[in-house]
């Protein structure tokens, strides 16, 4: 059978993923689902896994976790068998060998700690395949995608939050000699086993969230609810729900004035889906209900095309009018990313070079004229930084390569300029041209802080180990960011090189990002209250209990206004 179930592998790698399926009975549709996953993601076949990283020995998981395995350890003793287990990403946060000589073998392969074994990684393997299928799996010898885990079989389970959030995962494996399908049992004891431990320690008000949250989960109409630290959906509403989606769904929740309407109401993903939310009062706990519903497509507001409208039939006058591409907006709001997508949009054009101008050096007229005359797309950079006596030769520059498109050249001239910072020469040339799309700072457009944030941590976090905590984004959301991209940018840079755990929260931040005040307009008493809050705590050391006694009130008090006024530390639920 190993045979067989290897020479299908085997087929599937080389007839692609449009393939029929192998023999009926020989591979099961499990496995086969995850087979296909694997070839996608493009996933190693051959070698053991080489990703490491270095893991945090104080999670929540493992805190949560350690004791349970360790007596489980002591019962496995001499069974030959090993228990894995692993944080959401894959990686093996802990494992627990029956002995010495075990631990050298699987050491040699790999099987250790700070080793990735997601599904994307390694491909078919108990903890990550658990995972990704949401339920207990049972892979034994070839049904693994790679070759080196194929004399080993494995039971595993995903670990579940009280919130019903996936964790991570723990995996009971040993060799085919000693396999055994009864080996799920054992492993989904253990599992629940950690769950009951990380139920223990959650807060009461996700346990509270949680009871609420029954009410709504046979609901056929996508349905969240949520708090500012918890996010809990039926399964309608699944496809609604991210830590983006949260942080997101908070901030408009936030800035809603909800003693005027008892209900909120908005679109999300550009008006193709609405948004009906209203607040639930239990005693001093308060929640949210959201219901989503699709817009008819008819009345999905449709965007303007890039670019000032063009005037007559003539093509030509069209190809030079798109010729010259002009974006504006304050440093570091990613002019030069809208202007590289705006020259993706147009398609065919040359290679780019890219010009950045500055007050400090004289700017290279003539070598970017030779540029363009040369065919090459040319992006220039900050033309707020030229000065008035340099307006001629940027108006004679952009009348020439107009010309030259309108007779047929091919290739763009991009532009990028700040208005408020130009000089009134400059400006008024912008003007003449023409802009063809405005960039926000990032403190008019706090809604496109979460994909950024996960766009930097893309490239600067090759392992992709990092994620980041919905209390944590709405922090990062809060701030003003005066250096806009070019800061958040930074700031998240340093957060994925110096913070080890998967999930950077809210207390890695910079102190000035934890005490970042809240979007929402707040009364002239809230804002007395939460300076004196602020000073209290640092006086206090961060003591609460101590700043509590400073304030003279009830320390309850204080947490309770400690959340209304957008100071607590809590973290992103479990």
């Amino acid at each position: 059978m190993s045979d067989a179930v290897r020479e299908a592998k085997r087929h599937l790698m080389r007839a692609g993923l449009l393939s029929g399926a192998p023999d009926e009975g020989v591979v099961p549709d499990l496995i086969l689902r995850s087979w296909r996953r694997s070839i996608g993601n493009s996933a190693d076949s051959t070698l053991p896994s080489q990703k490491f990283d270095a893991i945090d020995t104080d999670s929540i998981l493992r805190r949560a976790a350690d004791p349970v395995l360790d007596r489980w350890q002591d019962q496995l003793v001499d069974t030959g068998t090993t228990l894995f287990l692993s944080d959401r990403a894959g990686s093996i946060v802990a494992r627990r060998a029956s002995d010495r000589g075990l631990q050298r073998k699987l050491d040699r392969v790999n099987a250790a700690e700070g080793f990735d074994y997601s599904e994307d990684s390694i491909g078919t393997n108990g903890l990550g395949t658990s995972m990704v299928e949401g339920r207990a799996v049972y892979i034994e010898g070839s049904q693994h995608f790679n070759e080196s885990l194929s004399v080993l079989a494995c039971a595993a389970v995903p670990v579940y939050t009280p919130s019903g959030l996936v964790i991570g995962s723990v995996s009971l494996g040993g060799p085919l000699a000693i396999a055994n399908s009864l080996m799920v049992t054992l492993t989904k004891e253990i599992g629940q086993q950690i769950e009951e431990r990380l139920k223990a320690a959650a807060r009461p008000q996700d346990l509270a969230l949680a009871m609420s949250f029954m009410r709504y989960a046979n609901s056929r109409r996508p349905t969240v609810i949520m708090d500012r630290e918890s996010l809990l959906a039926n399964t309608p509403g699944l496809p609604y729900v991210s830590v983006d989606s949260h942080v997101l769904l908070w901030d408009r929740l936030s800035a809603h004035n909800w003693a005027v309407a008892s209900t909120a109401r908005w679109d999300i993903e550009s008006g193709a889906v609405a948004v009906t939310a209203r607040r639930v009062v239990e005693g001093a706990r308060d929640y949210y209900v959201l219901h989503f519903a699709p817009v008819p497509r008819d009345e999905v507001p449709t965007a303007a095309p890039i670019g000032p409208s063009a005037h007559g039939d003539s093509a030509s006058r069209e190809a030079a009018q798109a010729a010259v591409t002009v974006i504006d907006g304050p440093r570091g709001s990613g002019r030069a990313s809208r202007a590289l997508d705006a020259r993706a949009g147009r398609g065919e054009g040359g290679e780019l070079e890219v010009v950045v101008l500055s007050t400090d050096t004289a700017t290279p007229w003539s070598a970017v004229a030779d540029l363009l005359e040369g065919g090459r797309d040319v992006l220039v950079r900050r033309l707020e930084s030229v000065h008035d006596h340099e307006g001629v030769v940027v108006a004679t520059l952009v009348r020439e390569h107009r010309a030259a498109v309108a007779a047929g050249r091919r290739n763009q001239l991009l532009i990028t300029s700040c208005a408020e910072a130009s000089s009134p020469e400059v400006a008024a040339l912008v003007d003449h041209w023409g802009i063809d799309a405005r960039t926000e700072a990032l403190s008019a457009a706090p809604d496109r802080i979460p994909g950024l944030v996960r766009s930097i941590l893309d490239q600067v976090d090759t392992t992709r180990r990092h994620s980041m905590s919905p209390t944590a984004l709405q922090s990062l959301m809060q701030w003003e960011w005066p250096g806009n991209i070019a800061e958040l940018t930074a700031t998240v840079t340093t957060l994925a090189s110096s913070v080890t755990a998967s999930v950077i929260e809210r207390h890695h931040l910079p102190e000035h990002l934890q005490r970042a005040p809240s979007r929402r307009k707040m009364t002239m008493m809230e804002s007395a209250e939460r300076d004196a809050i602020v000073e209290a705590l640092d006086r206090a050391g961060g003591n609460k209990s101590m700043a509590a006694e400073l304030l003279g009130i009830g320390r309850t008090t204080l947490y309770r206004r400690l959340r209304q006024l957008g100071l607590d530390d809590g973290e992103a639920s479990l």
